[in-house]
C-alpha cells in the first residue's frame, strides 16, 4: 500500500480511483464492509483503491477537549487497512486551513487535483467543508459537476445498533471485549514494548511480562483471557489491567502472565489480544488469598482459550 501525503503527490496517475473518506480508527466491520464495495466497484475497471484518512483525527484541532481517544494506533490502522486491500492511503494532515475549506474547496483540493476521483463513497451522514456544510448531496451536485459519482455506502448494524468507531469506544470502556471484537471482527489488540516491572509476579509463582501501551485507548481495568503474540506466536495468557490494589501505590500497569512460559521478554514488541473479561479487579488480604486466586484465574483463562 502506497501512503502519500498531498493529492498532488499522485499527479493524476492513478487509474480510475475509488475512494472512501473517513478516520477509519479500528478499522472495523462497517469500514471492513465499505473497503470491500471500493475493491468490488475498482476491479471491473482495474482501478486503484483508495482511501483518504487525516492525521491527527480532526477533534484533536477542533475540539481538543473532548477528542476520543483512539481504538488504533497508526500502525496498526496501516497495517489494517493494507490487508483489507487499500492500494492507495492518502493520509491529509490535518489543520484548521483544511478545516475552514468550503466544500467546494475541498473536492476541488482533495478530491480532484491530484487524485482525479472516479467515485467516491461515503456514509449518508458523513459531513465535509467548513462548519460540516457539505452534506452526501452536496458531494452527489460536485460529482456531477467534475464528472464523479458519488454513492451512499448503509451502515453495518449488530444486535440492531449501527456498528461505529464510538460504539465500540463505550464496549472497550465497559471492559466488555466481546462485544467490542463482534463489532471489529477481531478481538481488541493493544501493542507496546515488554518493560521491566517491579518483580512482585515472579515472586507470587506468577511472573508478568508489563507492558508499555502504545495504544490510547485500553480496556476497563480488570483480569482478562488473553494471547500475547511474540513475534507472530500466540502465547495463551492472563492479564490484570489497573492499579493493583493489593499493593498500595503499586500504580497502574497492564501485566500479563503468559502460561507455561519461561522465556525474557524485556524489550520485545508485542501484541496483546483480549478473548474475554473474567473479573473486577480488587483489594486481597494478603499475599495467599492473592495467589489462591491467580490460580483461580489462570484456570479460567485456560477455559477461556481451550488451553
Amino acid at each position: 500500500m502506497k501512503i502519500v501525503y498531498a493529492p498532488d503527490d499522485l499527479d493524476g496517475r492513478l487509474p480510475h480511483p475509488v475512494a472512501a473518506v473517513g478516520n477509519f480508527d479500528g478499522v472495523h466491520l462497517g469500514h471492513q464492509r465499505i473497503l470491500e464495495t471500493l475493491r468490488q466497484r475498482a476491479a471491473p475497471h482495474d482501478g486503484t483503491v483508495v482511501v483518504i484518512t487525516f492525521n491527527p483525527h480532526p477533534q484533536r484541532v477542533l475540539h481538543p477537549d473532548t477528542a476520543p481517544r483512539l481504538i488504533a494506533t497508526r500502525a496498526q490502522k496501516v497495517a489494517w487497512l493494507e490487508a483489507a486491500g487499500v492500494d492507495v492511503m492518502l493520509e491529509l494532515p490535518f489543520t484548521r486551513q483544511l478545516a475552514a475549506l468550503s466544500p467546494v474547496a475541498f473536492v476541488d483540493r482533495v478530491l480532484q487535483r491530484g487524485l482525479r476521483v472516479s467515485e467516491v463513497h461515503i456514509g449518508r451522514n458523513f459531513r465535509f467543508g467548513r462548519d460540516r456544510a457539505g452534506s452526501f448531496t452536496t458531494l452527489a451536485e460536485l460529482g456531477d459537476r467534475h464528472g464523479f459519482t458519488a454513492m451512499a455506502v448503509p451502515g453495518v448494524r449488530q444486535g440492531g445498533e449501527r456498528i461505529s468507531s464510538s460504539r465500540i469506544r463505550t464496549a472497550l470502556g465497559a471492559g466488555d471485549v466481546q462485544l467490542a471484537a463482534a463489532l471489529l471482527g477481531r478481538q481488541e489488540a493493544l501493542v507496546g514494548q515488554v518493560v521491566p516491572g517491579d518483580a512482585r509476579g515472579r515472586i507470587l509463582g506468577f511472573p508478568t511480562a508489563n507492558l508499555a501501551v502504545e495504544n490510547e485507548l485500553v480496556p476497563f481495568t480488570g483480569v482478562y483471557a488473553t494471547t500475547l503474540l511474540v513475534d507472530h506466536e500466540p502465547l495463551p495468557a492472563v492479564t490484570n489491567i489497573g492499579s493493583r490494589p493489593t499493593f498500595p501505590g503499586a500504580g497502574s500497569a497492564v501485566e500479563t502472565h503468559i502460561l507455561n512460559y519461561s522465556g525474557d521478554l524485556y524489550g520485545r514488541d508485542v501484541e496483546l489480544r483480549f478473548a474475554a473479561r473474567l473479573r473486577d479487579e480488587r483489594r486481597f488480604a494478603g499475599l495467599d488469598e492473592l495467589k489462591a486466586q491467580i490460580a483461580l484465574d489462570v484456570a479460567a483463562a485456560r477455559r477461556v482459550l481451550g488451553s
